[in-house]
């Protein structure tokens, strides 16, 4: 069985780096330029439920999903709203003119591709990681470029459009200690030195390091 991605651990750091910056926000602006207002929207892995919380508050009709209870039930608590649902993806009757997937879904499995195609009526937006950070010295893991992305759609019939996309999610730190714990669960490839230069000491009293993030990734617009 595959190992759970939250922990409560990785759901306070999340957390923590989200109220401290505008991530959210700035790709919730990108996800809104795709979408009509008048189209449904089904977020499968939604975890803590914050772009859908956005989209939610801008006017768009949404249901968000995720396997993991312990993620459904702070989104709820934090956002008050009751879009947020735990259920798995394979075995959900959700349906929706947009099915969204942030950080989800790995569509270049076929099988994932095939169950996701079934819960959209319109349309896919994706938005994969590049896994490719810090002025693109460390790549941790290798996902497709907006290239290959987009020809292997191509090459499937489908109509599709894309960019890469950059945006700061830079994760506020109590310690040094909590630095390196924090490489060690999130990059557990990568040495944790080789992520040191890019924290830098802060004047926040609460939070005196901060690990500098440039989550770079591709956000695709895939029409059925």
């Amino acid at each position: 069985m595959e190992k759970p991605w939250w922990n409560e651990r990785r759901i306070e750091w999340y957390e923590r780096a989200s109220s401290l910056c505008d991530f959210q926000p700035l790709l919730s602006e990108e996800i809104k330029a795709l979408i009509p207002k008048d189209e449904s929207i089904v977020e499968f892995g939604c975890g803590l439920g914050y772009v859908s919380e956005i989209l939610s508050r801008s006017g768009y009709d949404i249901s968000a999903f995720d396997i993991d209870e312990r993620v459904i039930k702070r989104a709820r608590k934090r956002s008050g709203l009751d879009i947020f649902h735990t259920s798995d993806y394979k075995t959900s009757d959700a349906f929706g003119d947009t099915v969204l997937l942030v950080f989800f879904g790995r569509l270049w499995l076929e099988d994932n591709l095939n169950t996701i195609l079934s819960h959209a009526k319109k349309r896919i937006v994706s938005i994969h990681s590049l896994h490719r950070g810090q002025n693109n010295n460390l790549k941790s893991r290798n996902t497709p470029t907006l290239s290959e992305s987009i020809s292997y759609f191509r090459e499937k019939g489908f109509s599709v459009e894309g960019k890469e996309l950059s945006i700061p999610f830079p994760q506020p730190l109590r310690s040094m200690e909590e630095a390196e714990l924090f490489i060690k669960e999130n990059y557990p490839k990568m040495e944790p030195s080789l992520y040191f230069p890019y924290i830098k000491e802060t004047d926040d009293k609460n939070y005196p390091f901060i690990l500098f993030n440039e989550k770079k990734m591709v956000i695709l617009d895939i029409e059925k």
